[in-house]
């Protein structure tokens, strides 16, 4: 059985755990923790790849773009490192996004008042309006996303996945 991301049904997924248990064999592996954390990985790739496909295709805008985006809508105007932050991605990836989307006149960069380094970024209001028309799209795809699960599966579902990122916070900052 091949690893499948897009079309696998939930016993090819199980089948893929028992392929890697195999091959792993006698190793000392925690495979409760491995399942949860490659599930993590997938759904996150299938989520990404459905929001891009079904919602962000029509407005020309990748999930990255889309993330920075709200990330500006909800914070406002913030420099670089708090929007690059905030929204998951390097100082890098965050200047190519930004430059795309400056292209497109949804975002502008203007340099910090005290020092010639630092950028602001935010909103246009050509951004703003786009922001504000995908956004209610993007949550109607993840209601659909989730409703098999019923609302306390979703409350719990919710917790959980928030303690695995603070844990994987903490992990980072005490490097």
């Amino acid at each position: 059985m091949a690893w499948a991301f897009s079309d696998g049904s939930a016993a090819d997924f199980i089948q893929a755990e028992k392929d890697v248990q195999a091959r792993v064999g006698s190793e000392p592996i925690d495979f409760v923790a491995f399942g949860v954390i490659s599930n993590v990985y997938r759904v996150a790739s299938a989520m990404r790849n459905h929001m891009e496909r079904e919602v962000l295709a029509d407005y020309e805008l990748s999930f990255t773009a889309f993330v920075v985006l709200f990330t500006l809508w909800v914070w406002g105007d913030s420099e670089s490192h708090k929007v690059a932050s905030r929204a998951g991605i390097t100082k890098g990836t965050l200047t190519g996004v930004v430059k795309t989307l400056e292209k497109r006149e949804l975002c502008e960069r203007v340099p910090h008042g005290s020092d010639k380094r630092r950028v602001i970024v935010g909103l246009t209001p050509l951004g703003e309006s786009i922001i504000e028309k995908v956004f209610p799209l993007y949550n109607r795809e993840e209601v659909r996303l989730v409703e098999r699960l019923a609302e306390q599966e979703r409350l719990s579902m919710g917790h959980s996945l928030r303690t695995i990122l603070r844990t994987a916070l903490d992990l980072k900052h005490s490097r």
